[in-house]
């Protein structure tokens, strides 16, 4: 039996939608994040980009793994983004119909501390080409 006496709290996570002109790739987030490369927490951001991009899966995809509780994609977005899936569905078509790429993933607090710290609370990354909704934390 393990005993923690520090900090204990449950798990968490923090489900997202990353909208991309293009690949989703580390150049772009770190310009979209507005951070300098000789920062001295580029680091830090470089691991959260790794953990957005080791966990994303293309959207259409993630609601065929999903369309036996969904009857259409409509019904999957505002289910599965509980908290503002009324809001995300129009984004996620119009970039769809622009030809953009959707992926959507989930941040938990299990994997490491960066993902951990970034469960805390929630957030968007906005830029030009670049799109990142990590809004829909749950604790």
């Amino acid at each position: 039996m393990k005993i923690r006496y520090d900090f204990v709290t449950n798990s968490s996570s923090t489900s997202f939608v990353i909208i991309s002109d293009g690949e989703f790739n580390l150049k772009e987030f770190i310009e979209a994040v507005g951070i300098n490369n000789d920062s001295e927490f580029i680091d830090i951001y470089k691991e959260l980009f790794y953990s957005f991009k080791n966990d994303m899966t293309p959207i259409r995809e993630l609601y065929e793994n999903h369309h036996k509780s969904y009857d259409t994609f409509e019904e999957f977005v505002k289910g599965y983004f509980w908290k503002n899936g009324e809001e995300m569905l129009p984004l996620i078509l119009e970039a769809e119909s622009n030809g953009k790429k959707v992926y959507s993933g989930e941040l938990s607090s299990d994997r490491n501390d960066i993902e951990s710290f970034f469960c805390t609370d929630e957030f968007i990354i906005e830029s030009n080409n670049l799109y990142i909704n990590a809004q829909e934390d749950g604790w």
